[in-house]
């Protein structure tokens, strides 16, 4: 998102499957809100950490108003990544086309929630609290290959994009996992 939309940076540890929000961007409530903008260069700066701190093994992102930066953050950890996000980049994974793909993606998340097969820190903090409240604003929307997700209407002021970051981060990890190629240690995440 830029303005009127959330951005979203969700990692998932492999070895345990926790699920961690590292920075989740929304306007504010309000007139406040009102002509806010997400501050890219924060944004960059907490990915940026985040690719110096954790063994980063896979990492997806939508690339919706956002390709110059995943193009430099491609090119950044394009060598180290165990898989990539699409045929044309490490990174960006275009959330405009691939429905087959992200709904059965969004299928998977939903399994691995119900079942008990992730964990998170609830509500306890701000971030989480943010995420939560992403996901429960998610709605089944059923297509021809089975149930997505989207926004109570195309307008909706209800955010959701904590819970497709967590989806794309959750798609690496399957994608990862499928392949076969995650480090000895597992300690890794994705995102």
């Amino acid at each position: 998102g830029r303005r009127d939309d959330a951005t979203a940076l969700v990692a998932i540890r492999i070895s345990d499957r926790h699920v961690q929000p590292l920075g989740i961007w929304e306007a504010p409530a309000g007139p406040a809100g009102e002509d806010w903008e997400v501050n890219r260069t924060e944004v960059d700066g907490v990915v940026r950490h985040a690719l110096a701190v954790y063994d980063v093994q896979a990492f997806f992102a939508d690339v919706a108003l956002w390709e110059a930066h995943i193009d430099a953050w491609s090119e950044e950890i394009r060598e180290t990544v165990l898989i990539k996000a699409s045929t044309r980049s490490a990174v960006g994974r275009d959330m405009r086309g691939g429905l087959a793909e992200l709904t059965q993606a969004n299928e998977h998340l939903i399994a691995a929630i119900s079942h008990g097969r992730i964990s998170h820190a609830g509500a306890s903090t701000p971030l989480g609290s943010a995420l939560r409240r992403h996901t429960l604003n998610a709605r089944r929307r059923p297509n021809q290959w089975g149930i997505s997700f989207g926004k109570d209407s195309r307008h909706s002021k209800s955010t959701v994009d904590a819970y497709a970051a967590l989806m794309l981060a959750y798609l690496a990890l399957w994608k990862l996992t499928e392949s076969g190629k995650t480090r000895t240690q597992r300690t890794g995440v994705v995102w």
